[in-house]
């Protein structure tokens, strides 16, 4: 399964997984987490198709993340402010998970036109999610019609 991860880092490294229906399948926060424990996080539930960051710049830790799974970096324009965070994560009280899910959210939402046209297409849930990966990695969605599912990267 392909996913889509946003990470809040800090003391407290707050990160949120969803599929790529922008369903969210995970969340938690870990103290004091370093690298291979995010990694392994992560892993655990599937390959990211990008990592994303409520901040902009992306701290040193979320572009290492990302670069360990030569995954896209998401970063908003601007700092998502904490009213928009609350808003579109209602009932998520941990602010590290908040903030995570709501940079999740906005890489899913980056990208949702694209992934919509992928699930018109007369393929299986499997090659759907494939093809939506490819498309996030960054290959035309013409390009990824003529090649079917094959994997390109």
């Amino acid at each position: 399964m392909h996913i889509i991860v946003g990470i809040d880092a800090g003391i407290k490294t707050g990160y949120a997984i969803l599929n790529l229906k922008g369903e969210l399948i995970a969340a938690g926060v870990v103290k004091e987490a370093n690298h291979d424990d995010m990694v392994r996080i992560i892993r655990a539930f599937g390959i990211p198709s990008v990592i994303a960051t409520d901040v902009a710049p992306a701290p040193y830790f979320v572009k290492k993340i990302a670069a360990r799974f030569s995954a896209p970096l998401f970063q908003p324009k601007k700092v998502i402010l904490v009213e928009e965070k609350k808003k579109v994560s209602k009932g998520i009280t941990d602010p590290h998970v908040r903030d995570s899910y709501a940079a999740a959210l906005k890489a899913f939402h980056h990208y949702a036109n694209r992934l919509k046209q992928i699930d018109l297409l007369d393929k299986n849930e499997e090659e759907k999610d494939e093809l939506k990966h490819l498309l996030i990695r960054g290959h035309a969605i013409g390009k990824l019609h003529k090649i079917g599912i094959s994997r390109v990267d």
